[in-house]
């Protein structure tokens, strides 16, 4: 087998992968409508989600955490319809439940420290989509990534920014833009 037999699949393998990986679209997708219906509702309705000393946590640990509940069933759902997994999916997958993890940490962490969360958790956000970007040679998500982090960086220079805002501009073009463009993917490219 020459090199250029073996380069061409290789690369075969990381298309039909990235293919296969139409589900972290969906992922994708969901979380940025998510987390910017969650960000909108509470910019316009404070009184609501900040009805008591807690509510506001409540609302951000809780929804989110169903959301996790769901995406971890639809994502195993997903798998079983395929019926394998590759090596690059697994990865991905390793990759996104340490983000999981991570946040649940972050969240614990800035609320036994009496801190907001935000800034934080876009970090981390931005560098697992920078690393799902670049694993799977998907530009629309590392740039996505790319700009999640600069947006990110730009907050700690603007504290009086509000996180809500932030967090639907951030989210836009760090997740659902580029979630879109992994979902919509066509199977020949």
């Amino acid at each position: 087998m020459t090199k250029e037999e073996q380069l061409s699949i290789i690369n075969d393998t990381i298309k039909k992968t990235k293919y296969n990986l139409k589900p972290l679209g969906y992922n994708l997708v969901f979380w940025g409508v998510l987390i910017i219906t969650m960000s909108l509702f509470h910019y316009f309705f404070p009184q609501i989600v900040q009805f008591t000393y807690y509510s506001s946590l409540i609302y951000w640990v809780a929804i989110p955490l169903l959301g996790m509940v769901y995406t971890t069933y639809y994502n195993i759902n997903s798998g079983n319809k395929l019926g394998y997994e590759t090596q690059l999916g697994r990865v991905i997958r390793i990759i996104w439940a340490v983000f999981g993890l991570s946040w649940i940490s972050i969240v614990v962490l800035n609320l036994l420290h009496d801190s907001n969360p935000v800034q934080d958790i876009l970090f981390l956000l931005s560098t697992v989509l920078i690393m799902s970007g670049l694993i799977i040679r998907f530009k629309p998500v590392t740039f996505g990534g790319v700009g999640l982090l600069i947006f990110t960086i730009y907050t700690y220079y603007v504290p009086d920014i509000n996180f809500l805002l932030v967090n639907v501009v951030g989210i836009t073009f760090g997740m659902l833009i580029p979630g879109l463009a992994l979902y919509l993917l066509k199977k020949d490219e």
